[in-house]
């Protein structure tokens, strides 16, 4: 078992008061799994569910809040008319994090554990997933392999790779004004 660390900047406290309900409601979702196979299924379903929700035309999107979808569980949020998938994606580790968060494990134990925590903005989890896997090189293969075979996870790491080669382009834009 390897420590995780508390983050230092909680979600909860840096996200608008709006979102936390519905990030807290996620926290309880998968705080209902009995076990991180579980948890990481409903991890994938909930995320992948919301990316495809977010895909929709802004105006199916709003119609679907309006008629009550917004209660069960997508953000409601203003801004949303502009927004779509790479909107959703640049919050993908933001809704990890929080839901990891809310969890509030001290111990990482299993693959299927450190592979949700690689996702997470917090380096703090990201820094246990990855002591975990090297404290046994078991851990690592376990993970490389659970990434390889879970369909669910792959399709979640490809949107997190859009995310990271995003940011990474515009960061690299960056340095050359």
């Amino acid at each position: 078992m390897t420590a995780v660390s508390p983050p230092a900047r909680s979600v909860f406290e840096t996200s608008p008061e709006r979102l936390r309900p519905f990030l807290e409601g996620l926290a309880a979702r998968v705080a209902g799994g009995s076990n991180w196979m579980v948890r990481k299924k409903t991890i994938c379903d909930l995320l992948l569910g919301l990316d495809a929700f977010f895909a929709l035309p802004a105006a199916e999107r709003q119609a679907m809040m309006a008629g009550g979808a917004s209660g069960s569980g997508a953000p409601v949020d203003d801004s949303d008319q502009a927004g779509g998938p790479e909107d959703f994606r640049k919050v993908l580790p933001l809704y990890v994090g929080a839901i990891l968060e809310g969890l509030g494990e001290t111990e990482l134990s299993s693959p299927e554990q450190a592979a949700i925590y690689l996702l997470s903005i917090h380096p703090e989890h990201q820094a246990a997933a990855e002591a975990w896997m090297l404290a046994d090189p078991r851990h690592g293969k376990a993970v490389r392999r659970l990434m390889r075979s879970d369909r669910r996870y792959r399709q979640l790491m490809d949107r997190m790779a859009e995310h990271w080669r995003a940011q990474k382009a515009g960061s690299a834009g960056n340095f050359t004004e």
